[in-house]
């Protein structure tokens, strides 16, 4: 889908890859309502929105609360009367020992991923069906997801349930005959979006920028399941389908002796 002159919803905006690819859609004249907690760095990126070109509409708040989620997209709608595309890009993964990790830390891993997902994709949905111009949801998931990994746990599982959901949706649109939207899920590899607060290996680690760059060539494309880097995806791809005891060597292989 062109990203020029469109009404654009994306959660996650004040920091990381949200706040790169906002400031690239900046740049194409388009309706932009951003979110996230920090209400500080939400302003920031709005007058940086608003310098490039583009409008800005700020909504700080929190993605895990459902009622923020539906008050971001009626107020979109009653600005601008649509929404075009939705980047959902709320998550976090730090790293964690699920041998010692406490269930609400779990729980809060989940919620931080997943449930600040489908906070923002049913009202969004929902909106987009009611409309009759084309739409894209796009989630930005992550390689992870295809697997489970050492440190990372509770946040693979949480990745997962994001990927099978949207996996599943994209099956329902299809069967019940709503062809004017399309569900897009991104799968980076290693971003380099803060300094480095884990042991955890990051081979073929990429910019913000480039993430950025990356997310809007998947847009532009609408593939369904848009994998970067290529050698990152090339390898998630082989471990798919590799024997589990390989695949558990290779992860242990890399992952540290204490965390």
């Amino acid at each position: 889908m062109d990203y020029c002159r469109k009404v654009i919803l994306l959660t996650g905006a004040s920091s990381g890859i949200g706040r790169a690819t906002v400031l690239k859609l900046a740049a194409q004249e388009n309706k932009i309502a951003i979110t996230a907690r920090r209400k500080e760095l939400l302003a920031e990126v709005a007058e940086a929105v608003r310098n490039a070109g583009s409008e800005c509409l700020t909504f700080p708040g929190d993605a895990t609360n459902a009622k923020h989620a539906e008050k971001v997209v009626r107020d979109t709608v009653n600005r601008w009367g649509r929404i075009d595309i939705a980047i959902l890009n709320v998550g976090a993964g730090p790293a964690t020992n699920l041998l010692t990790s406490s269930a609400e830390r779990i729980l809060g891993c989940m919620r931080a991923n997943y449930d600040s997902m489908v906070n923002f994709y049913v009202p969004v949905l929902r909106q987009m069906r009611a409309q009759t111009t084309r739409g894209l949801i796009t989630h930005i998931n992550s390689l992870a997801s295809y697997f489970g990994i050492p440190m990372q746990g509770d946040y693979t599982a949480a990745k997962a349930a994001a990927r099978i959901l949207f996996e599943t949706a994209r099956m329902e649109l299809e069967h019940f005959g709503v062809d004017h939207i399309r569900l897009q899920t991104i799968h980076p590899g290693f971003v380099s979006s803060k300094p480095k607060q884990d042991k955890l290996p990051r081979p073929n680690e990429l910019s913000l920028e480039a993430a950025a760059d990356h997310i809007l060539r998947a847009i532009r494309s609408e593939t369904p399941e848009y994998r970067f880097p290529a050698g990152m995806a090339l390898a998630t791809r082989v471990g798919r389908i590799a024997p589990l005891w390989l695949k558990t060597k290779i992860l242990l292989g890399a992952a540290p002796k204490q965390y």
